[in-house]
């Protein structure tokens, strides 16, 4: 019982001390209606409406004057990238990264999570 309750301990602090593994992000967050929500910094806002649960195109809607841009899904390593021409949507979960709009949006967060 006493080797039991050591090889525990061992385990639990092997665990404990072993470097985090971070995960790729395989889906973006979105809600039941495949669309997800930010506020930014800059004062803007915008929507991000999915063509499905596993999404290869995304719809971006922003707060200036309901401007639209369809992207489409391209790679980007441990984050989630939607992008055509110069403007790019990518996101790792709470925060976003918008480029290439006509408004700038800065610092964006996933609102109501």
């Amino acid at each position: 019982m006493k080797a039991l309750t050591m090889v525990g301990g061992v385990l639990v602090l092997s665990l404990l001390s072993s470097p985090a593994i971070s995960k790729a992000v395989d889906q973006p967050p979105m809600n039941d209606f495949n669309s997800a929500f930010y506020t930014c910094a800059s004062g803007g806002a915008f929507e991000v409406s999915y063509d499905s649960a596993t999404p290869s195109h995304a719809t971006l809607t922003t707060s200036h004057n309901n401007t639209r841009y369809v992207l489409t899904r391209a790679s980007a390593g441990p984050a989630i990238q939607f992008a055509k021409g110069a403007v790019r949507f990518r996101t790792t979960g709470q925060t976003a990264l918008v480029q290439g709009t006509r408004v700038p949006l800065r610092d964006c967060r996933l609102k109501g999570k």
